[in-house]
């Protein structure tokens, strides 16, 4: 094996998010990290962008790196695990962000013993604003889980959970930014419909949705206690708070999370 600490197969948009993260932190070194991907146009330009080796194939890849990052689809994961289960040594660590897919079905196109990490990372990814959940076998070790958490930490926050919690992420904050850029556009679109520009009322929205959950994450308070906070005896935030209830918003939501959650357990 050389000196290539990591290596990243499948370079789509949370492979590539992944990788600028780590590169602008810091994080890893460029030329510590390897890099493939099928597509062969956009491997070469993740290469000469970032300036980072390509590997011939996953293969290669596996021969030349220690721990190797998963960030292909669910639906392909397997096909991937097949071509490289035989190079796989005890000596690698495996990052799977495949959503659905057990750490169990991993080690099944294994041989040897191997520490596997199974994360659920979301889309804000690209923003330097993810939020990451990560379950891990018992071949782990703390050194290998802080390298993890460090490259989880430059695109955003990372919490650990037992493996069988992975599906509820998924369905909460793996899905949940769809959740939020709809509100987002019924925020801007009632805006919209009180006279305000499309652009002015989306720039709105979207600073409204940032401001608030940032107020959640850094004050610490119940978001009960921030919503109580705004809302005044007989004012204008409490009247459409009632609208918000008669319309099921919250219940809406939990119905949501509860089916993408079983929908991720489906996928397995």
């Amino acid at each position: 094996m050389s000196d290539k600490e990591l290596g990243i197969i499948g370079i789509g948009n949370m492979g590539s998010a992944i990788l600028r993260g780590i590169l602008s932190s810091k994080a890893v070194k460029a030329e510590n990290i390897i890099i493939y991907d099928l597509d062969k146009g956009l491997l070469n330009k993740r290469s000469k962008e970032y300036n980072l080796d390509m590997a011939k194939d996953n293969i290669d890849l596996v021969q030349k790196a220690r721990y190797i990052l998963l960030a292909v689809k669910p639906q392909v994961i397997d096909l991937v695990l097949q071509e490289i289960g035989s190079s796989i040594t005890s000596d690698h660590i495996l990052i799977s962000i495949a959503a659905g897919i057990t750490i169990s079905h991993i080690k099944d196109f294994i041989k040897n013993q191997v520490g596997i990490i199974r994360v659920m990372p979301n889309t804000p990814a690209l923003v330097g604003a993810a939020a990451s959940a990560l379950s891990f076998n018992e071949n782990i070790t703390a050194k290998d889980l802080e390298y993890i958490k460090n490259i989880l930490q430059a695109i955003g926050i990372v919490v650990e959970v037992e493996e069988k919690y992975i599906d509820a992420v998924t369905g909460l904050s793996g899905s949940g930014p769809a959740y939020i850029f709809v509100i987002i556009e019924a925020l801007a679109d009632g805006g919209v419909k009180m006279g305000l520009s499309r652009e002015i009322a989306l720039k709105l929205a979207a600073q409204t949705v940032l401001g608030a959950s940032k107020m959640v994450l850094e004050t610490g308070k119940h978001p009960g206690e921030l919503k109580d906070m705004v809302a005044s005896p007989g004012g204008t935030t409490i009247t459409a708070l009632h609208e918000i209830e008669k319309g099921k918003l919250r219940s809406t939501l939990i119905s949501a999370v509860e089916a993408a959650t079983l929908k991720s357990k489906s996928i397995k």
